[in-house]
């Protein structure tokens, strides 16, 4: 008995592989509708990675943007920030400072170092923190000379002055205050060679946020109340 479902079971599957094949196979992907044979609805066009990939270049071009209106010229104080470089010079002891000046205007803690060095009050040998926001004004105002690739000079006649100091300069000018900001590290006299007073002053009338003094051969600018004059 169990032989003969054995001979049973062969005799079926040689005929089912010798048996011509009457209906051909369903392809696997309907490369006309786009459906394919796990599919349960077709695919349609749309969904077709390659479809869709034609349609994209098939979209027509985007409208082109409208123009726009073209820049007004800018100033030279209204110009893109830049780097620069600066070389001051002490105009009572001959010494040199050489600046590297970031776009920012923010410099190092070693170089507000340097520079409260440069600008110490020399007769007494006398240091004192040059007020940051002097500072911040000074270079920008310097920055508005610059030129790339150039250093700015720059002559510094007077940054930090001791109550001493200042009480004999006193003596000597009636333009020396009696509460001078230079005793308080708030104030800078400085000139830039080749660059007239008036017009290193009108550009500090623009920037300074303090004082702003006109002199014959320099400027002074201070960090206290925002008024102007020339001497």
């Amino acid at each position: 008995m169990r032989g003969t479902v054995l001979f049973s079971r062969r005799t079926v599957l040689s005929g089912l592989l010798c048996a011509p094949i009457s209906v051909s196979a369903a392809p696997l992907v309907d490369l006309e509708k786009g459906g394919g044979l796990f599919s349960h609805k077709p695919v349609s066009p749309e969904q077709s990675a390659d479809r869709a990939m034609l349609d994209l270049y098939r979209q027509p071009p985007l409208a082109d943007p409208a123009p726009s209106p073209p820049a007004s010229p800018r100033s030279d104080n209204a110009r893109a920030p830049m780097a620069f470089a600066m070389r001051l010079q002490n105009a009572n002891t001959g010494e040199a400072l050489f600046l590297d000046v970031p776009a920012s205007l923010d410099l190092g803690w070693i170089q507000h170092r340097r520079l409260n060095h440069f600008m110490r009050d020399w007769r007494e040998d006398q240091v004192k923190r040059i007020d940051p926001l002097i500072v911040q004004d000074f270079l920008q105002i310097c920055r508005s000379f610059a030129t790339p690739g150039i250093p700015t000079d720059v002559r510094i006649n007077s940054g930090y002055r001791s109550q001493r100091t200042n009480e004999m300069l006193r003596q000597r000018s009636r333009q020396v205050a009696v509460n001078s900001l230079h005793v308080e590290g708030k104030a800078i006299d400085f000139g830039l060679p080749g660059v007239s007073p008036r017009q290193l002053g009108a550009v500090a009338n623009d920037i300074c946020r303090g004082g702003v003094g006109t002199y014959a051969t320099f400027i002074h600018i201070d960090s206290g109340n925002n008024r102007r004059w020339s001497a």
